[in-house]
Formats: C-alpha cells, structure tokens, sequence
C-alpha cells in the first residue's frame, strides 16, 4: 500500500496580535468576486488578511478590492496599468485613494494580456494616478470628492482562509490587533488604514 503524498501551501501568518475579532466571525459574500478572473476563471479561495467591510442591511462581509497603480496616469486618463492579481471585475466602481477626495467610474474592461501588468478601462477619468497609489473600490460613479466606499458599515480584516467554492463560508475577523502588512495579498494604503484606526498594521 502507497501512500499519496502531497505539499500543503501554507499563507504567511500575518496576523501577529489579536485584541479583539468579531465574536462568532462573519460570513463572507462571494457573489463579489464572480467576475474577478485568474487565467480566464473565477477565484477560488480567498486568501486571509484581507479588508472586508460589513452591509450593514444584510449582516454580510463584502471584499473592498484594492490594486497597486504600477504607471502613472495623466488627470484626463481612462486607462490605468496596475499589478497583477488583484480582485477587480468588469462592473466594479473604482477611485484613487482611500481618502474618497477623487472621483468614481466603472471599470468598461480590463485587458490581462501583458504579464507584468493589467489595464483597467473606466468610463470616464477619475483623475491622475501616480504610481504606488492605490485604487480603491466604491459604490457607484460620483463626481470628484463624492466617492464612496461601497458599504457604510466597518472595515475588518480577515483572519483565516475563505473556501469560495461554497456558498455562505465564515472567516475569524479581525476588530483591533497588529498586522504584518507585507503578509497582505492586496495592497492598502494610509487613508484606508485610517479608517480602520484601532488595528497596527506593521
């Protein structure tokens, strides 16, 4: 009799202080990341220490997609390279910065063609970018300094792996505590850790 023999990944372990998570976990809304795509399919595990932010109508966690600007764009640009491996979709709303002080439009296309980066297409500029800034998901499409994020309730991270092959699976969250931020999947910049004020990211 042979055994099967097989690696297990492992994701770095990010989180290195808990003071407080969110009692029982939440439940993590997957209907997000259908049109996220790796190689033409769905994503099928979300990997853990990633900002969700609670609907609070529903009680459900919703991913706030991220992705690191790898070219600067001029303030009339609708075209913006970023990093590979981020979550966005065709459909999403984006905006420059957590500070919310830009505009928000529509993601129209995103070509994955070039293996160093993606190019996202908007519907209309949300103005310059430099690279390293972060686009930040938002609601809907807003005028400039009306951005919004897309849900008003907290923003969290997550604690553990999420199977996305299932419907309705739970993740620790994570209230106030200390992050090793370089263990993060996607990138954050310092306004949206503002807004999470009582987690260290370090």
């Amino acid at each position: 009799m042979y055994r099967k023999r097989e690696r297990e990944f492992q994701y770095p372990p990010g989180i290195e202080k808990i003071i407080e998570d969110v009692i029982g976990g939440g439940t993590i809304d997957r209907r997000d990341l259908q049109n996220a795509l790796f190689n033409g399919k769905s994503l099928d595990e979300l990997p853990p220490i990633v900002i969700v932010v609670k609907d609070p109508e529903t009680g459900l966690y919703h991913v706030l997609k991220t992705a690191l600007v790898s070219e600067a764009a001029a303030a009339d640009a609708t075209t913006y390279k970023v990093a590979k491996n981020h979550l966005f979709g065709v459909g999403d709303f984006v905006t420059v910065g957590g500070a919310l002080t830009g505009a928000s439009d529509k993601i129209t296309a995103i070509d994955k063609s070039n293996s160093e980066f993606d190019t996202i297409t908007l519907e209309a500029t949300i103005g310059a970018a430099a690279k390293g800034q972060v686009l930040v998901q938002a609601k809907d499409k807003q005028a400039a300094k009306a951005a919004k994020l897309p849900y008003d309730g907290e923003l969290v991270v997550t604690m553990n792996k999420v199977d996305l092959t299932v419907a309705n699976q739970q993740s620790g969250l994570l209230v106030r505590g200390t992050v090793n931020k370089s263990c993060m999947p996607f990138p954050v910049d310092k306004d949206l850790k503002a807004l999470m004020s009582f987690i260290r990211f370090v």
